[in-house]
């Protein structure tokens, strides 16, 4: 037998899992041949100018100074980790189970309370990666509209009437990828009512909450509630490096996520919690950082809407945002169609992302929509990106 049929047999081995390309989707194919000085607005990276690198350095090492922080740890973090997490989330630490990320998290709620065939509701337009979790474990979905004018709760509630009966609600109430829209305190109060009336779990993701810089703050969903959980992440303030995140969870769901984490890498990296936990502690450090990021995106957000708005006037519709790391646009004009203007971008040295990777229906919906992240290029990248991007939408 040839080596290459010894290959080819060797894919009988894989899984339906492992054969399933599907589950390699999000944010579309990746581009080729892109040239260098291409400026890429995609998001979802911190500014490299508000990471805290130093105070980082100082933190490990003082982790390791001793041998300790090499060791094994416990499955749900260690204590001082959770106490701070515990206090900012406004419950006990005993609520808290740490992460390698908010992916992560997500992952473990999915696998505690999906099966195949279960319903999920999401926001429409939504995270493509949560969809990809959410699909992993055989969900469907739900869709409900959301936009700068906040969620259909209306209509879900009509669905909810007439029968519909998802698992769970998964939403991004701060900032929301990719719209950047926020939730109102109304919302988040209405929706968990129709949770506790009937009877699934809202799981709140929530990574850009602290990144506010304009508008006034909302509390998250209400962690009093059984019928409440928060899934969140250090990747938007600390580095996505990292790899830590956490769950506030309701008691009752505890036990499940702990049985199915001991099944996989048993707990975070002991000698990141350590200093991350060190940083954390010392007094006032973590605002400090964040306020340094908030300060960034504030210019670099008015910096790209402003030079699109006026290379463009009238052509998009952009939702000025009060906080995050990236915008959403709409063409005016319902007949554009944003995958031909990305063609042409991209020859031209820019690069951004589509909207029909956020619909959770297919890559169908939102033809006209892109969403342009801002947090990690100067301000010289940012208008020179979007007058790029102006010409391909003018061409």
């Amino acid at each position: 037998m040839t080596i290459e049929a010894v290959r080819t047999d060797l894919h009988s081995l894989l899984s339906a899992r492992g054969t399933d390309r599907q589950l390699a989707g999000g944010f579309g194919p990746a581009p080729t041949g892109l040239a260098e000085n291409t400026v890429r607005l995609l998001g979802g990276v911190p500014a490299d100018e508000a990471l805290p690198t130093t105070e980082l350095a100082d933190a490990f090492a003082g982790a390791l100074k001793s041998p300790a922080a090499l060791h094994y740890s416990v499955l749900p973090g260690i204590a001082p980790l959770r106490e701070w997490i515990g206090a900012r989330e406004g419950v006990d630490p005993d609520r808290i189970l740490v992460t390698n990320g908010a992916l992560h998290a997500l992952n473990l709620i999915f696998d505690a309370i999906l099966e195949p065939g279960d319903v999920v509701a999401v926001e429409s337009p939504t995270f493509p990666l949560a969809l990809r979790e959410a699909s992993y474990y055989g969900a469907t979905f739900l869709p409900v509209q959301t936009s700068e004018n906040g969620l259909d709760l209306d209509g879900f509630e009509e669905q909810l009437r007439a029968g519909a009966r998802p698992k769970l609600f998964y939403v991004i109430p701060d900032f929301q990828n990719p719209t950047g829209s926020t939730l109102s305190a109304q919302a988040r109060t209405r929706l968990v009512a129709l949770a506790e009336q009937y009877g699934f779990l809202i799981v709140s993701d929530n990574p850009y909450k602290e990144l506010r810089f304009g508008g006034t703050a909302v509390d998250d969903f209400d962690l009093g509630s059984d019928n409440v959980i928060r899934a969140n992440t250090f990747s938007k303030t600390l580095g996505p490096g990292l790899r830590l995140g956490w769950i506030a969870s309701p008691e009752w769901l505890l036990p499940a996520l702990s049985r199915i984490r001991s099944t996989q890498d048993q707990h975070t990296s002991l000698v990141t919690q350590t200093a991350v936990a060190n940083l954390l502690h010392s007094d006032g450090t973590f605002d400090r950082i964040v306020a340094g990021g908030r300060d960034l995106y504030r210019e670099r957000s008015s910096v790209l809407v402003d030079t699109l708005e006026s290379a463009l006037p009238g052509q998009l519709r952009i939702v000025r945002p009060e906080g995050g790391i990236f915008l959403w646009l709409t063409a005016a004009d319902p007949d554009v169609d944003l995958a031909d203007v990305q063609t042409r971008a991209r020859a031209l040295g820019v690069d951004f992302s589509l909207g029909r990777y956020f619909d959770p229906t297919g890559p169908v919906g939102y033809l006209g929509s892109a969403r342009l992240g801002f947090s990690n290029q100067s301000v010289e990248n940012l208008v020179t990106g979007a007058n790029r991007f102006a010409e391909a939408f003018r061409a």
